[in-house]
């Protein structure tokens, strides 16, 4: 039987009272408080902070208790793994090691290691010991004590130090790199100091005459040389790598590697397709796929057919490679029945290469909407009372976001696929715009369009529309690619609301748009981030003449290195330009957009083609 209004909320109160008692260390009025809320769905959330604000002085009879009786909570191996470090700060080894679960946290890796060592077990944990240190970035200082003891055993060799010293560079970890030179001498130092300087000045591979020597060390150093200076000068790595590979024994897999990659630079930066033998014998799925996006990307339609006809069939037959397949055939013979045959098979799929085929062929995209059907009270209600949904629901009452989430997504992974749909419609239910967004992409309900793509804070959205002319499905489509709706989301970047601002960006845009400057705080009021965000985006799409993809591109990466994108690029295919943009994660950007604000347009009867007709080619350049 479920609790009066009333009754929820003095709960909620009461709960949040006991967490302030417990804060203040006000303890008599936290028992009180909790004794009280014994029936509340998140009395374990009292217990959960109670151990863990005193986790150092603990009994340990105390957190095993908390961690059988409440398992199923999310926190339990947060605490778990809280009360392992707080073992390894005390040196507490015995109770450690007794406890210890494997984890991929290396300050509790080492500490269980140091347990091993403190109670015994010292030459497995000094053979452990050397898979943590070689790993390719700075360790905890956990580890330190662990590393100076096993330093001074046999296993600590110049061979060792060698591995964890190129795996450094290879993860471009610099300062470990270079810290390691000093566990090397002679020869080996050498080395290293020819490595460090050739990942730093990739060019210095080219002095063919400085690396003569022929031996594996030395046939890494060029391997290195020549995949970093390919990123920079094509033409210089091919003449480097063929000198190379007529003076060095390379291993035949390292010769077919090396050969793609300078093949893909080549064709990327100089327009030069591999030919003859190498153009046979470039097989490898990722070298091959990199030749098509080259071919792309240079408008070579020969070159791209046939690199397409030589990708795996699981590749092949994505939308992207089917979709520019068939723009091949169509700019080397004319609209034909092959390529309108791809077209119309792309033009059923809801996303961005279909949407694109539905342009070419003339016709709307395929929205393949799931009829948004009255949902069973009885089954909605079943998901709702699920504890970890109960427990979920009211931390998010109570503004524990954080748990609230664990709560949900921990639940999720128990749910048959109906029961994770019906959780997204219970999310949008309860005003949880995002969480329904992204329970519905978990529950993989990708044709329920009315959970990926709703229409929130939409008058906020026609006021600013009307503003600023940006039209509403853009303004919807962007928001709902930077936050997936959410007002209070925040990046790792500081980028804030519903259209990701930073604080910077906002004052600027309010400054143009002689708007009052926001505080930072402001920007997570859906109104003020709403509307700073479209002058914003009206502003790109001035600088940029109406055209879309540029605006959207600027709008993620900044309009300066859009500006260098764009240079010499007046009259590309916008198609063709989108698949040039450099950061992929830009690039992907873009096509969600256009491909969100399609749908929005369909959503709310405004139709937004993919491209405009304004946006065909581009304009600016």
């Amino acid at each position: 039987m479920s609790l009066s209004v009333g009754a929820e909320f003095q709960q909620r109160n009461q709960y949040l009272e006991a967490r302030e008692a417990l804060r203040q260390g006000q303890q008599r009025e936290f028992r009180k408080l909790a004794k009280q809320l014994d029936n509340y769905a998140l009395r374990p959330y009292l217990d959960y902070y109670q151990i863990r604000n005193r986790l150092s002085s603990a009994a340990h009879r105390d957190v095993l208790a908390f961690m059988q009786r409440y398992a199923e909570l999310p926190v339990t191996p947060l605490l778990r793994k809280r009360w392992l470090r707080e073992l390894g700060k005390s040196r507490q080894w015995r109770t450690l090691r007794e406890h210890y679960t494997p984890t991929s946290d290396a300050e509790i890796r080492c500490y269980h290691l140091r347990s091993l060592y403190g109670t015994g077990d010292k030459q497995r944990a000094l053979d452990e010991t050397t898979a943590i240190w070689l790993q390719p970035t700075s360790q905890p200082k956990a580890c330190d004590p662990l590393f100076e003891v096993w330093r001074d055993t046999p296993r600590f060799t110049e061979t060792v130090v060698w591995q964890r010293f190129s795996a450094a560079l290879e993860a471009n970890q610099r300062s470990l790199a270079r810290y390691l030179t000093r566990y090397l001498s002679g020869n080996n130092k050498q080395l290293a100091d020819q490595f460090y300087q050739i990942h730093v000045r990739p060019d210095r591979i080219s002095r063919t005459s400085a690396y003569r020597a022929d031996h594996d060390v030395m046939r890494s150093i060029i391997s290195h040389g020549i995949t970093r200076l390919a990123q920079r000068d094509a033409d210089k790595a091919n003449k480097a790598w063929r000198s190379y590979r007529r003076s060095h024994s390379f291993s035949n897999a390292e010769q077919a590697r090396l050969d793609g990659i300078v093949a893909v630079a080549l064709a990327e930066d100089e327009q030069r397709f591999p030919t003859g033998e190498l153009r046979a014998a470039l097989t490898q799925p990722d070298r091959v796929e990199a030749l098509a996006v080259a071919a792309v990307r240079t408008r070579d339609w020969q070159e791209l057919r046939f690199w397409i006809d030589q990708l795996p069939n699981d590749l092949r037959r994505k939308a992207q490679w089917r979709y520019w397949w068939a723009r091949s055939h169509e700019a080397l013979e004319g609209p034909n029945e092959a390529s309108n045959l791809s077209y119309q098979e792309l033009a059923e799929l809801r996303q961005y290469y279909g949407f694109l085929a539905s342009r070419r062929l003339g016709l709307p995209g395929q929205m393949n909407a799931h009829p948004n059907a009255a949902l069973d009270a009885v089954e909605l209600l079943q998901v709702r009372r699920l504890p970890g949904i109960v427990r979920s629901i009211e931390l998010f009452a109570v503004n524990d976001d954080i748990n609230g989430r664990r709560e949900w997504y921990q639940a999720l992974q128990r749910m048959t696929a109906r029961q994770q749909v019906l959780s997204a419609e219970l999310a949008q239910h309860l005003g949880m715009t995002a969480l329904a967004i992204r329970t519905a992409n978990i529950a993989e309900a990708s044709d329920h369009l009315h959970l990926r793509f709703p229409v929130a804070f939409e008058p906020q959205f026609r006021q600013a529309a009307m503003r600023t002319g940006v039209e509403i499905p853009l303004l919807l489509a962007v928001a709902r690619q930077e936050s997936a709706m959410e007002a209070e989301a925040r990046s790792s970047a500081d980028a804030r609301g519903l259209m990701q601002l930073l604080p910077s960006t906002a004052r600027l845009v309010a400054r143009r748009a002689r708007q009052p400057i926001p505080d930072a705080l402001d920007l997570y009021d859906p109104g003020t981030n709403i509307r700073l965000g479209s002058y914003h985006l009206a502003w790109l799409l001035e600088r940029f003449e109406g055209q879309t993809p540029l605006a959207v591109a600027a709008y993620n990466a900044g309009e300066h290195r859009v500006d260098r994108w764009i240079k010499d690029a007046a009259g590309l295919p916008m198609d063709v330009w989108i698949e040039q943009i450099p950061f992929r994660e830009t690039r992907n950007y873009v096509k969600n957009v256009l491909a969100f604000r399609h749908v929005y347009g369909h959503k709310l009867n405004l139709p937004t083609p993919v491209l405009t007709p304004l946006e065909q080619q581009v304009s600016a350049g």
